[in-house]
């Protein structure tokens, strides 16, 4: 799979899972690792594009707000840690950074559409999240029908 799919797969995954009806925002994290593979889903992005030995991948947290009867707003937080760890002769951290990719959007239970409004990457110390981003420009403004969505949301 192409990086351009990784990218999309893992702003949209953030963003999709866990969309049930409130009226005030609300931390659906623990429903959404519990039901769905988001977490595998950012495991695997990061093994492919994190650095050194012990990297990790993980969702940080999702957020969903009714804005309306119409509208939801689902905000998401993922952690990508890179981080190299040297253990002979003896142990020594190389580097250790986590960046964080937040994303946002809107969805519409209606047609079941969530378009992706926003992604703001947070210590990319070596621009390698967001150079992914800048070479998929089409991430932000996209459209993408959920299938099923308003089981989320009942």
């Amino acid at each position: 799979m192409s990086y351009r799919k990784y990218i999309l797969i893992l702003i949209l995954s953030i963003l999709l899972w866990g969309i049930p009806s409130y009226s005030k925002p609300r931390d659906i994290s623990r429903k959404v690792m519990d039901e769905t593979s988001l977490d595998e889903q950012i495991v695997l992005f990061c093994i492919e594009y994190c650095q050194g030995n012990q990297r990790k991948g993980y969702l940080k947290s999702v957020i969903l707000d009714q804005l309306d009867t119409d509208h939801y707003r689902v905000i998401g937080r993922a952690a990508l840690q890179n981080r190299q760890v040297i253990n002979n002769p003896l142990d020594f951290v190389l580097y250790d950074h986590t960046v964080i990719i937040n994303a946002s959007g809107i969805l519409t239970p209606e047609n079941c559409e969530l378009k992706v409004e926003d992604v703001y990457i947070q210590n990319d110390i070596n621009n390698i999240f967001n150079t992914l981003l800048k070479d998929n420009t089409d991430v932000i403004g996209r459209t993408e029908v959920i299938p099923n969505c308003k089981l989320f949301i009942e």
